[in-house]
């Protein structure tokens, strides 16, 4: 149970993030704008993150409330990919050398193309069917069945962080000297959680984290960058193995051109992402964090 301090400056962390949520899913037809399905899927990964942080037991049907958020970010994600994957194509045509080049990413266009349209067809049906819980109940301030521990804001501030950074950063180093885009991206899931969850206890910190945010920041852009170019490249893998059962060599030629280059540039995220790895170990960063709260900079948790 978190001391009433907390417990408040976590309910009150709580209160801004479900207004974003419900007035970005307030907007009319906000699913069909590439930009607003973005917002509203980081809003209910922000919201959720403090979901994690609360007292689940306080809040009636927490757990239904996670799950339903949780739900809601799975099935905005291949809409959202697909979205994603357009716009590197897009790109890459219009920079496109030669009419073969041109020809063979307006090929693949239409094939993406199609693939959002059937995603945002299934998206609108389960959209239809998906019942949010009465989230409005999250507002209802909770009774606090014992808020009066010795705990101080900043040390029950730091037991929510401690374990979360083991949990988001101690295998960076392994990802980092064997690329593997799956562990990846389920890192940068965890760091994205971490983030939010410092965020959310910002009130606690008598100086803000902000080398630390920043640190974060470009460690998940950079393996987002990551991602979405391996997610692009395994598509053309695939789509490369079709056209040649299908016996069209000039268009697989094309699109092997297509994957050196998205390749490549999949190879150059890794690098960044390797670069970023040594400054964001758990221990260097509970040496950042703790002074930031005004605690000793050491902690028998982490070497």
């Amino acid at each position: 149970m978190h001391p009433a301090e907390l417990a408040i400056l976590l309910h009150r962390a709580l209160e801004v993030r479900l207004a974003r949520f419900q007035e970005l899913v307030g907007k009319e037809y906000w699913s069909d704008d590439m930009e607003q399905l973005h917002q509203v899927r980081v809003a209910a990964r922000r919201l959720g993150a403090v979901l994690d942080l609360v007292d689940a037991e306080v809040y009636p049907g927490h757990k239904g409330q996670r799950r339903a958020l949780k739900g809601l970010v799975d099935l905005l994600g291949l809409t959202r990919e697909l979205d994603v994957h357009a716009g590197h194509l897009q790109a890459y045509h219009r920079s496109a050398e030669s009419p073969t080049q041109a020809a063979v990413l307006e090929y693949l266009l239409e094939l993406v193309d199609r693939g959002r349209a059937k995603a945002r067809r299934t998206m609108a049906k389960e959209l239809d069917r998906l019942r949010l819980p009465d989230l409005d109940r999250l507002l209802r301030v909770p009774t606090l069945p014992d808020p009066f521990q010795s705990t101080s804001l900043q040390e029950a501030a730091w037991a929510c962080l401690d374990s979360r950074l083991g949990l988001a950063l101690s295998d960076l180093p392994s990802l980092a000297a064997h690329e593997d885009p799956s562990a990846m991206h389920r890192a940068r899931v965890r760091i994205k959680k971490l983030r939010y969850a410092i965020e959310a206890l910002e009130g606690a910190f008598s100086d803000p984290p902000e080398t630390v945010l920043k640190g974060m920041r470009a460690l998940q852009t950079t393996l987002g960058d990551h991602h979405d170019l391996s997610a692009l490249e395994a598509l053309l893998w695939e789509t490369e193995a079709q056209l040649r059962a299908r016996e069209r060599p000039t268009l697989g030629a094309g699109l092997l051109d297509l994957l050196g280059d998205v390749a490549e540039a999949r190879r150059t995220a890794f690098d960044r992402f390797v670069a970023l790895v040594p400054e964001q170990d758990p221990a260097s960063l509970a040496r950042l964090l703790r002074p930031a709260l005004g605690l000793p900079p050491t902690s028998g948790a982490l070497p």
